[in-house]
């Protein structure tokens, strides 16, 4: 199939009822909804995405899809327990050059998932530490979220330095939720939400500089968490910068699952990095 069979509308394209999206941030093809998939719309999206400089295409698909993944070419990168209202997603992806799919820091990522381990499940709630409030995050809360960003990332894989773009996915398609300081927000973290799939990812993680190491992340998730169950969500999860031990180790204390590793995944603090894929299963109240 050629590239000249790709539709294009706004941003998403599509070839024969699969709907795919070009990430130029981080040149990527992400693969979204489709009824069926074949061997030959993968090889004109892969050959789409080579065209338009992209170094990797990913698709979380369902397990009766994997067999057309793999014979186009994809491998198994890591696995969501629940992604579709119960169902797996298996995070496949197809490495268009060779420079993007090499792990240059294998050993020190395996070192900080094996600190992860050593605490897992060991997080408790505790309301008396805390010298902070925490609460959503509401307009007035957007230029001090954009300076703590800023402050964090030199760049990010999504726009979070873009008002109009905080203040768009306020309004239901993100639920963000801030630590509070002395009227200055010192931390946050959000939970972008799939209705339909009953998922949501623990995202957009930053703690201000100053007030590293205080458990300031792993108290936002805590409270995520609580507004995600009573919501009914039935599964969460995240993907962490394999080099920040922080993140990381506060989703395991938490009781998140290390389900694999996306390789040169996003550009985040001026390049490529791999992320580390967590997931919880939450129990509905």
């Amino acid at each position: 199939m050629e590239a000249h069979n790709v539709e294009l509308n706004e941003g998403c394209c599509k070839v024969k009822g699969v709907k795919f999206y070009l990430d130029e941030t981080n040149k990527r093809v992400k693969i979204g909804s489709r009824k069926s998939v074949t061997v030959k719309d993968l090889e004109a999206i892969i050959k789409f995405a080579s065209e338009h400089g992209a170094g990797k295409v990913l698709c979380n698909c369902l397990k009766d899809e994997l067999g057309v993944f793999y014979d186009a070419g994809f491998i198994l990168e890591g696995k969501i327990e629940g992604f579709f209202r119960g169902d797996s997603a298996y995070c496949m992806s197809c490495f268009i050059c060779d420079q993007r799919k090499q792990n240059h820091n294998h050993e020190d990522e395996n070192a900080i998932i094996g600190k992860c381990l050593a605490v897992k499940g060991t997080y408790e709630y505790n309301e008396k530490d805390f010298k902070y409030m925490i609460r959503d995050a509401g307009e007035q809360d957007i230029d001090d979220i954009v300076a703590l960003f800023s402050e964090v990332f030199s760049t990010y894989p999504t726009p979070v330095y873009d008002e109009e773009y905080i203040r768009d996915t306020m309004n239901g398609k993100i639920l963000y939720k801030v630590a509070v300081c002395d009227g200055k927000i010192i931390g946050m973290a959000s939970a972008d939400l799939d209705c339909k799939n009953l998922n949501a990812e623990i995202t957009d993680c930053a703690t201000h500089p100053e007030f590293r190491g205080k458990g300031i992340l792993s108290n936002i998730i805590y409270f995520l968490e609580q507004d995600l169950r009573r919501k009914g969500y039935i599964t969460l999860y995240s993907l962490a910068r394999a080099v920040n031990p922080g993140v990381n180790i506060a989703l395991s204390k938490h009781d998140y699952k290390f389900k694999g590793r996306m390789v040169n995944n996003c550009n985040i603090c001026g390049s490529f990095e791999d992320m580390n894929i967590w997931v919880k299963g939450l129990k509905t109240v």
